[in-house]
């Protein structure tokens, strides 16, 4: 069986993602099965009673009393959703992460072993409550790691905000340089040109012979790999990338914002923080060594 995209929604508490998530069931649940996991702090997830009053064609499993990037709820998470997917196979998965959780734990996840040859990160996108972001500011590392890592970034409320979008746009700008960002209001967006299935499959082959086998390894290290070594260590794993994003820390004290798109590789340096490298590799590679061991070598030479 070919590897599941998965898809991750963040936000913090009340920024409009279960919203989000049924508009999205809105436009895609009846011409795919999806599944869907739902991850709150509390024992009765009220946002699941919501959700299953929305169309047919997907299953929902609830993971509560915890976030699941947690390293307390991390096996037990795992396991559940491996026999979730055998289950019921869907065609894609999206998690709607809790609005306490810090997800820059998302590589663990994927590189588990009961998961990496069933899923793949497809896409990451975070809600951000224009009305009350200011309001936040005590737990600002977890909504800044939430937009650090997203794909596209869905600004909502703007309509009940007293903060300018311009202002609102340079402040989250200036965390994640690459990410798609729209503003609007009750979480509606135009999904068409934003999130299209099967987006990986490389130019020039059909969409329609399948999903491509994809897998991911991730790469997290404490050390510092210098300009050079970080282009060689490029050099190699662009051959076989689909695409690879996340934070990588240069011996020159900087740390970037590094992406790759088949061939294009970006880097934009971002603001340092006290964090190690993390990179998620997405392709299609059985032949090639951890990544993470080739990483770790070109940072010691």
């Amino acid at each position: 069986m070919p590897a599941i995209p998965m898809q991750l929604v963040t936000g913090f508490l009340g920024s409009g993602k279960t919203t989000f998530l049924k508009n999205y069931l809105d436009e895609f649940s009846g011409s795919r099965k999806i599944g869907i996991i739902q991850n709150e702090f509390s024992e009765v997830n009220i946002d699941t009673l919501e959700i299953q009053q929305n169309k047919p064609g997907f299953e929902i499993l609830e993971v509560n009393n915890g976030s699941v990037f947690c390293v307390c709820l991390l096996g037990s998470f795992v396991d559940s959703l491996a026999a979730f997917i055998d289950q019921i196979q869907p065609n894609e998965l999206i998690l709607e992460a809790s609005g306490m959780s810090d997800p820059l734990s998302i590589g663990q996840i994927l590189q588990s072993p009961a998961l990496k040859h069933k899923i793949y990160l497809d896409h990451v996108w975070c809600l951000v409550d224009a009305l009350n972001f200011r309001k936040i500011s005590g737990l600002q590392t977890r909504v800044n790691h939430q937009i650090r890592i997203a794909d596209t970034i869905v600004i909502n409320k703007s309509d009940l905000a007293e903060i300018k979008d311009d202002e609102l746009f340079q402040l989250i700008r200036k965390l994640n340089p690459f990410a798609d960002i729209q503003t609007t209001s009750f979480s509606r967006i135009s999904f068409e040109s934003k999130k299209v299935n099967m987006k990986f499959i490389p130019p020039g082959e059909n969409a329609e012979n399948g999903r491509p086998d994809l897998e991911s390894q991730v790469i997290k290290s404490t050390r510092l790999i210098s300009p050079e070594k970080l282009n060689e260590f490029l050099a190699f794993i662009r051959e076989v990338c689909i695409r690879g994003k996340g934070y990588i820390n240069l011996t020159s004290g900087t740390r970037i914002l590094l992406q790759i798109s088949f061939n294009q590789i970006t880097i934009q340096e971002v603001e340092k923080i006290a964090a190690p490298s993390e990179f998620v590799v997405l392709g299609n590679f059985p032949d090639k060594p951890s990544f993470q061991k080739l990483f770790d070598y070109y940072c010691q030479s």
